[in-house]
């Protein structure tokens, strides 16, 4: 009930505004800013400025208002605008991007990343533009703790902290990607997220099961689209067109967007048709057949105001990728055909946001969402008559409410409830080609079964002096149920409570000091319970009984330098892993060996130790000339087994430098490498996508240099780039296929 009259009561107050106005300009030039986004701290509420700098903005019938201004090449700012005064606002010139993008992942709510205690990295909408990566994975290679493994073309799953699959959540806008079928291990649900509707991609390294619950082990990647954006005027009608091709056919797309903006509502909608073709890899290993496939997506975002304090948006997201091949099983796996056909993601949504004046209630966020997964794979075996159909499909409800409160100017509280409940569809057909006999069969999981998902969760911060404080913690219940007529049904109803804390010692305006310790858990899914299949080329799966949640334990230090000339952050971590869920040798009809590969089942049997170091920087060295880099450093042990753990990435880093110009003209390279990786476990050695590309039991190491370059102008922004300048023939370690060759890539978007 107290929910009810707090919903209406914010309705009701709504009714009584003021409005603000005010004007941006640089501060060196003195001339306006156009496309700047500026927004109503703990509000739901923004804008951007026209082409003079001007915004209005309706808030509570008050004096004054904080606001923050944010636009890309400018230092953020955040500002307390006052009724009556609209003076202009003035933003200082930077290029630094480190430790000054606006982050939401790291505090569920919008921070300054530099002033938060985490290690947080942002792919804005800046970079994006100038990388043109291919897919959302691959526009992370090379960010700051994250190692982007693929084991095909159309894969792409980031590796944080040594862990990676479903020990890493993945969210988009908010809700889960990661849903009761995501797998154990790398896999490929990022890659169907459509990077031209991405605005930033966060990545908040370090456990966030306080924030956002099961999977969040290693850290949270969260994927937030473009948001139309309310004009101060009347409406306005935009639009996009942008094209992109990569040589040696391996990439041709186009995507046509629209976005239409008034003082109370905002639409952007658009549409991708992408098609890729066989990699063509460095060296003397030529083209990689097969490994092309299409893709079809499309998005839609409406936002109405409904108020001068309310927002309500619905979205829509859809993606299909067709015949996805998977090169590892083709080229060493003994197959004719393996393929994804179709990969699938949808996901719609309807958000309400709205703020009050109480501290106590300062801002409510309410979301409800239904996403759709579809996962369809066709196999055959060399000389063999049958082609095995496959398709695992999983529907998800996801219920969020969130209130955020500020009870003292130096308190902050985000808490909330979730609800995820999950559904899941799975079937198989064997289909004999010669005499077009078709055999019903046990799909991947059991079919029917299902997974609910609920959480309380709680997170303060406190800010004495030159101290900030945090501390939260998270009450999960989940269920999963399994239905399974073959292996028997079963039911596990485990619980976690996990909690945080966190010290942050502002030394000066410059730097910070860092102290963290956090829990985490994994809760078991339909993946690992019920999984009955191939899941490598050496191994068959066959469904778990009595799994628990795999937990963590992480101690963390860091510092943080921001200054307009330079900025770099260091962190220090070490993550004890228990109650890890591992594969194990068993017997299926009372037999190690089952279609020629050994038999595992998952147990809880693990215990590792994971510890790291990463470092980034950047530094203006002229004007117009900046440098940056990372390094990241990783070392996982298996306690339980006394050897090295999986897929934990060797020493790699980056090293690049960024030209730009008045005139809109902007170079980039990036000398990008990876060293030798040594420490290998046994299930890495026989992994045929790493013993492959082995030399004397370790993966070599190996560096490329990459060129970016491109004009914007008013209308038109131009890019082109070459990758792999040298031609090097190189895979990065746990993948099953191979880095590009030289190649180069043109992209031209146009605005109307």
């Amino acid at each position: 009930m107290r929910w009810y009259i707090l919903i209406i009561s914010g309705l009701i107050h709504q009714l009584a505004y003021s409005q603000f106005s005010g004007t941006v300009i640089d501060q060196v030039t003195k001339q306006p800013i156009a496309d700047a986004h500026v927004s109503i701290i703990n509000s739901p509420l923004g804008t951007v400025t026209d082409y003079d700098g001007n915004f209005n903005l309706d808030n509570w019938s008050s004096d004054s208002v904080n606001i923050r201004i944010s636009v890309v090449g400018y230092a953020t700012l955040e500002y307390k605008i006052v009724k009556g005064k609209p003076g202009p606002i003035q933003l200082a010139p930077s290029t630094i991007l480190l430790n000054n993008a606006v982050t939401v992942t790291a505090q569920r709510s919008e921070r300054l990343s530099f002033d938060v205690a985490a290690s947080t990295s942002t792919v804005n909408a800046l970079q994006l533009k100038e990388l043109a990566a291919r897919s959302t994975p691959e526009s992370l290679m090379n960010e700051t703790g994250v190692w982007v493994q693929k084991t095909n073309h159309g894969g792409g799953s980031p590796i944080i902290r040594g862990l990676v699959g479903n020990q890493i959540l993945v969210m988009v806008d908010g809700i889960r990607l990661n849903n009761a079928t995501y797998r154990y291990g790398p896999n490929q649900y990022l890659s169907t997220v459509d990077p031209g509707i991405i605005d930033r991609i966060e990545v908040n390294r370090g456990s966030g099961s306080v924030l956002y619950g099961s999977d969040a082990l290693g850290g949270v990647v969260q994927v937030i689209s473009a948001t139309p954006s309310f004009s101060s005027a009347e409406l306005k009608v935009k639009g996009r067109v942008q094209a992109k091709w990569m040589s040696a056919g391996m990439e041709q797309s186009i995507r046509p967007e629209i976005e239409a903006s008034g003082k109370r509502v905002a639409f952007l909608g658009g549409f991708s048709i992408r098609n890729f073709g066989d990699i063509l890899a460095g060296g003397e290993l030529g083209v990689l057949k097969p490994t092309g496939y299409s893709e079809r997506s499309g998005d839609a975002k409406l936002l109405l105001r409904t108020g001068s304090n309310g927002v309500l948006t619905a979205a829509f997201q859809q993606t299909t990728q067709r015949h996805v091949p998977r090169y590892d099983q083709v080229v060493q796996g003994g197959f004719s055909l393996y393929e994804f056909e179709p990969q699938t993601r949808q996901l719609s949504y309807l958000r309400y946001e709205f703020s009050t004046k109480s501290p106590w209630i300062q801002s409510v966020r309410l979301t409800g969402s239904l996403s759709h997964s579809s996962e369809g794979t066709n196999s055959q075996k060399n000389n063999s008559a049958d082609l095995k159909k496959q398709l695992d499909e999983a529907n998800t409800l996801g219920i969020i409410g969130e209130v955020q409160s500020n009870p003292t100017p130096n308190w902050h509280v985000q808490s909330g409830i979730e609800y995820y409940a999950d559904y899941v569809s799975s079937k198989a057909t064997l289909l004999n080609t010669v005499t077009a006999e078709e055999t019903a069969q046990r799909g991947s999981y059991a079919d029917g079964s299902n997974v609910s998902n609920l959480a309380l969760f709680t997170n303060h911060q406190l800010d004495i002096h030159k101290f900030q404080f945090s501390a939260g913690a998270r009450f999960n219940q989940v269920t999963v149920s399994i239905t399974d007529n073959t292996f028997g049904n079963q039911q596990i109803n485990p619980t976690a409570l996990v909690a945080n804390g966190g010290i942050m010692y502002k030394i000066n305006s410059k730097l910070r000091l860092i102290g963290l310790v956090n829990t985490g858990f994994r809760a078991p899914n339909v993946d690992d319970m019920s999984k009955f299949g191939a899941v490598e080329a050496n191994v068959f799966e066959i469904p778990s009984e009595g799994l628990s949640p795999e937990r963590s334990h992480t101690v963390e230090t860091g510092i943080k330098f921001s200054s307009s000339k330079l900025s770099w952050a260091l962190a220090a971590y070490q993550t004890n892993l228990s109650d890890l869920i591992d594969r194990m040798p068993a017997t299926y009809n009372g037999s190690p060996t089952f279609e020629g590969r050994t038999v595992y089942q998952k147990q809880n049997v693990g215990e590792a130790l994971v510890k790291g170091i990463e470092g980034e920087w950047e530094a203006v060295v002229i004007k117009s000339i900046s440098i940056f880099g990372s390094i990241t450093y990783t070392i996982g042990e298996n306690e339980t087994k006394k050897e090295p753990m999986r897929r934990i990435p060797p020493l790699f880093g980056k090293v690049g430098l960024r030209y730009t110009h008045p005139s809109g003209i902007w170079v980039r390279t990036e000398w990008a490498m990876a060293g030798k990786q040594d420490r290998l476990a046994a299930g890495d050695k026989s992994d045929v996508r790493i013993k492959i590309r082995l030399i004397d039991e370790a993966m070599p190491a190996w560096d490329i240099i990459n060129l970016y370059a491109g004009y914007s102008y008013k209308f038109m922004n131009v890019q082109i780039s070459a990758q792999n300048i040298f031609d090097k023939a190189y895979r990065v370690y746990a993948s099953g296929i191979d880095g590009y060759g030289r190649c180069m890539t043109a992209s031209v978007s146009v605005r109307f």
